[in-house]
């Protein structure tokens, strides 16, 4: 939508009752040069023996290497090791400390479980290299593979609890061209001698994800082991293979140990200590939908051996019924549409389905990229339709989704004033008129999308040419020459941005601030939007880029915001709406419009006004927030009680599409702004 117009703790590790800790007397790993190889490193940790008598250790491979290849990241000898024996299962765990040697701060630094092939490889198809028994024997290869990653654990009143302070087991998303497979380029792109499993342990430093150049954070290791009846044949050491990786993805994972009440507020506790960071849950028996982490993405499976196409052993692996919805609202044409959303029921609890493969069945309407849809652009614009065929990892079942493209937008908040597109391509406008923003072109035809600035109107035609009107101080409606092939359009104060179908940006009116200064190079973009002095561009692959005004920060993207499916701008702040339907703001907070509502999820569209912000749910209630001096963030009951289709907000009022056609207008009237005319019905995404 356009703009306001207006203008790990990381400490040792502690484990009580039944657990110790004690000292290693491990030889300290000999730390290695200063280079700057992105391969961070393949190690070996050791355990050996139970109770007061458990060591580890952080063992280096032998390789061929040079020396001036030798990894950057280095690990030393164990801090603290425990182990607590309960159901069959022995828990492992110790902590180590690790160095940044590298030439760059570490993100998410990494150490993911890998099998090794070939003729060395790890037993069972495992991440296990080696196994004694207390007997003395080779264990049987069969028990690598009950060998299994867990949170750090102890025991207090015959009950298993989670460390908080060291819980830091991690799950990866394990579909092609997924998370894990920017991991694998890190390590053996081609697969040819390692090949990583879904999981690992991240190093965290004060709380921090970040190792900065020559610091240490520390990394706890945490395992679980198979009992045996004999005692000779239990597992007495054995040996983990893992490889250093970073990851511009923030997680934490709700895993096994802790799926009841007490483990899902810890688990959104360690998140929210995490700017930005998203909680993954593993569907374990014991999960029910009550115990879900809040805003999670759920878990159906975790490789922990064997390839991917044919994994012989996992942490989790739950199958279900699944069903699946279109996304409850279309978006803008060239923008990435929503991923169909649904539910997977698993023995009678129901839990979000994430979707792991969509594939387009109308390939001239939609294309999939990364799992998300979006229009084929064709002239003249109009409204299309589509199927997708869309399967989840927590299912057996694909499903054949129809889905609405509806690339405009037919009705536009301004700074006074508002715009609307009837369902015969004509516009009808009210509100102020000061500077001629309402009166629209007698002769104007054939519009699909409108946008309103601060006192200025722009109109979008199915041909793909821009017409613009009203105030023109700073040629905000002097349309560049020749512009064509346009599939949005958005108007700022006193600027515009036009998206063209090549995925380019054209930009014109006043610049006083770099407002239309298009970043040189910039391509690829879905979707645009702008501020006041500040312009806003979507990128297909989820990522945000802005320029212009910094003065609150409206510009400085934040580092870590991915997987973007919608962008509106503001005065001086911005709005993100994630694919997974929840929402991000940055910029100026004066007014609380960068309080996004506790909780706030299932967002199919979001609108940013001067100082404050409305979130459309896919239920069809509206949620507002920030300033309320008008009563522009008071959701008339008749809105925020469902069936809206589209929102917008313009400086002091708020306007609602509802599914018949009708407008519902709240917020400031001075000029008749929400004074919608009577019987007005327009054009319906």
């Amino acid at each position: 939508m356009t703009m306001p117009r207006f203008l790990l703790f990381t400490g040792l590790l502690a484990l009580t009752a039944c657990s110790s800790t004690v000292p290693s007397t491990a030889v300290p790993v000999v730390t290695t040069p200063t280079q700057t190889s992105s391969k961070l490193g393949v190690v070996e940790i050791e355990f050996s023996g139970i109770g007061s008598q458990l060591q580890a250790a952080a063992l280096r491979p032998l390789t061929t290497q040079a020396l001036t290849d030798r990894p950057c990241v280095a690990i030393g000898s164990s801090l603290a090791q425990s182990t607590v024996d309960l159901g069959g299962k022995r828990y492992m765990q110790a902590t180590f400390p690790v160095t940044n040697n590298c030439t760059t701060d570490l993100k998410n630094l990494t150490y993911v479980a890998v099998r090794r092939l070939g003729s060395n490889a790890t037993l069972g198809d495992s991440a296990i290299t080696s196994m004694k028994t207390f007997g003395g024997t080779d264990a049987a290869v069969s028990l690598a593979t009950q060998i299994l990653p867990t949170q750090p654990v102890y025991i207090s009143g015959k009950r298993l609890n989670v460390d908080q302070n060291t819980a830091n087991l991690q799950v990866f998303d394990d579909t092609n061209s997924g998370e894990l497979d920017g991991l694998q380029s890190q390590v053996d792109a081609n697969r040819t001698t390692y090949d990583l499993l879904p999981y690992g342990f991240v190093v965290s430093s004060v709380g921090s994800r970040t190792i900065p150049i020559g610091g240490t954070g520390e990394v706890t290791f945490a395992l679980s082991v198979p009992i045996q009846t004999s005692k000779a044949q239990d597992i007495f050491s054995f040996r983990l293979l893992a490889n250093a990786t970073t990851n511009s993805v923030t997680s934490v994972t709700q895993g096994l140990e802790e799926q009841d009440a007490a483990g899902k507020a810890a688990v959104e506790t360690r998140a929210a200590a995490l700017p930005g960071s998203e909680i993954r849950t593993l569907l374990g028996p014991a999960l029910t939908s009550a115990t879900f982490a809040t805003g999670s993405v759920p878990v159906c499976q975790v490789r922990t051996a064997g390839p991917r196409s044919a994994p012989t052993a996992t942490l989790v692996n739950t199958q279900g019924t699944l069903s699946l919805s279109a996304p409850y609202l279309p978006s803008i044409i060239g923008g990435a549409q929503l991923q169909p959303g649904g539910t997977v029921t698993v023995n009678g609890n129901q839990f979000p389905a994430k979707v792991s493969s969509l594939t387009s069945l109308t390939p001239a309407t939609l294309s999939v990229t990364n799992n998300l849809v979006h229009p084929v652009v064709a002239f003249p614009l109009q409204r299309q339709t589509g199927t997708v065929q869309a399967g989840s990892s927590c299912s057996q079942q694909t499903i054949n989704v129809p889905m609405r493209i509806s690339p405009f937008t037919s009705l536009e908040a301004g700074g006074q004033h508002t715009l609307g597109v009837k369902s015969n391509g004509t516009v009808v406008a009210w509100g102020d008129s000061s500077s001629g923003q309402t009166t629209v072109p007698p002769e104007l035809r054939g519009v699909v999308s409108v946008s309103a600035g601060a006192f200025h109107s722009v109109a979008l035609k199915s041909d793909g040419t821009v017409v613009a009107w009203g105030d023109n101080g700073v040629g905000q409606v002097n349309v560049p020459a020749g512009l064509g092939g346009v599939v949005a359009v958005s108007a700022g104060q006193s600027h515009n941005l036009a998206l063209k179908s090549n995925g380019t940006v054209v930009a014109w009116g006043y610049n006083g601030s770099g407002q239309t200064a298009v970043p040189a190079g910039l391509s690829g973009v879905v979707a645009v939007s702008a501020g006041a002095y500040h312009s806003v561009a979507l990128k297909s692959d989820g990522t945000v880029v802005a320029w212009g005004s910094n003065s609150f920060g409206q510009t400085s993207v934040p580092v870590w915001l991915s997987g973007v499916v919608a962008i509106s701008a503001g005065q001086s702040h911005n709005l993100a709406l994630k694919s997974d339907g929840t929402v991000v703001a940055w910029g100026f907070n004066g007014n609380g419009q960068l309080n996004v509502p506790e909780g706030l999820s299932g967002v199919v569209a979001v609108s940013a006004g001067e100082v404050y912000n409305v979130a459309l749910k896919s239920d069809g209630m509206v949620v507002g927030w920030g300033s309320n001096g008008y009563g522009q963030a008071d959701i008339p009951v008749s809105v925020s009680t469902g069936g809206v289709v589209a929102v917008s907000i313009g400086q002091y009022h708020g306007l609602a599409l509802k599914s018949d056609g009708t407008v519902v207008a709240w917020g400031s009237n001075s000029t008749g702004q929400a004074t919608v005319p009577d019987s007005l019905t327009l054009t319906v995404p």
